[in-house]
């Protein structure tokens, strides 16, 4: 479990103080994604799109040294206009992390009907789509951040794996973040795929525990539009707790 220890006036400093070029990329990338995820897919929409995440991944870090090369524009408008794929980019968006559970024994569950049958599917489809956006926007790539970031950008569900998320995670007392890369883990039997999909649920736990002070925090911000997007608010706190002089959120077990 995750326990916020920051108070509304370190939440709302951190969100201020994290790169405003950065806010700036995901309000635009969710405005359009949210036309996407709407409606039916269609070329326009899975088009625009693609123009948008290529070039907030660009800005995010993608194709420079050591980080994955993006396909064309036109190879990502073609994978994103597959009715598959945004079928489960809806799933994912439309659920958020506030059906999410932890219950006191640590044990996950979720507060509301789902898509899902089963935890196991759960853990099957969110890895899958991981594979899938790795795929379909970038070349060769075998490292979870960018797909993760991409994840991010198109449905805000959970935050990424890059190097300052793990430090802030690292920093909170969770386990298994100190490595240099983190690796698209092929299922959820192993460690590295018992992170990704156990952390929403911790997340899922952590907002509705503190909903009343993220929300004030969020309100009191220059960007209170983030009222409605838990998983970027956790993304910026813990990217934010990177630094030794932000204590945010811990590990409470």
């Amino acid at each position: 479990m995750l326990q916020l220890i920051g108070q509304t006036t370190d939440i709302k400093s951190a969100i201020n103080a994290f790169n405003a070029s950065y806010h700036a990329d995901y309000a635009h990338v969710r405005k359009i994604s949210s036309r996407y995820l709407a409606a039916d897919v269609s070329t326009e929409r899975a088009g625009e799109l693609a123009e948008a995440l290529y070039a907030a991944l660009a800005n995010w870090g993608a194709c420079t040294r050591k980080a994955p090369i993006l396909r064309t524009t036109r190879q990502i408008a073609t994978a994103l206009s597959s009715k598959a794929l945004h079928s489960r980019l809806v799933c994912l968006d439309r659920i958020g992390l506030d059906a999410l559970n932890l219950d006191p024994a640590g044990d996950r569950n979720f507060t509301r009907e789902t898509p899902f049958s089963s935890l196991d599917q759960f853990d099957t489809e969110l890895l899958s789509i991981l594979e899938a956006l790795a795929h379909a926007l970038f070349i060769n790539n075998t490292n979870v951040t960018y797909p993760m970031k991409a994840l991010l950008l198109i449905t805000g569900f959970m935050p990424a794996f890059d190097s300052q998320v793990r430090k802030g995670l690292q920093r909170a007392g969770v386990s298994g973040f100190s490595g240099t890369q983190y690796l698209l883990p092929k299922n959820a039997y192993r460690a590295a795929g018992q992170r990704i999909c156990h952390l929403p649920f911790s997340l899922g736990q952590c907002w509705r525990d503190n909903k009343a002070l993220l929300t004030e925090a969020i309100l009191q911000s220059n960007y209170p539009e983030l009222s409605t997007e838990p998983g970027r608010i956790f993304d910026i706190i813990l990217f934010m707790q990177r630094s030794p002089q932000r204590r945010l959120i811990l590990s409470a077990g």
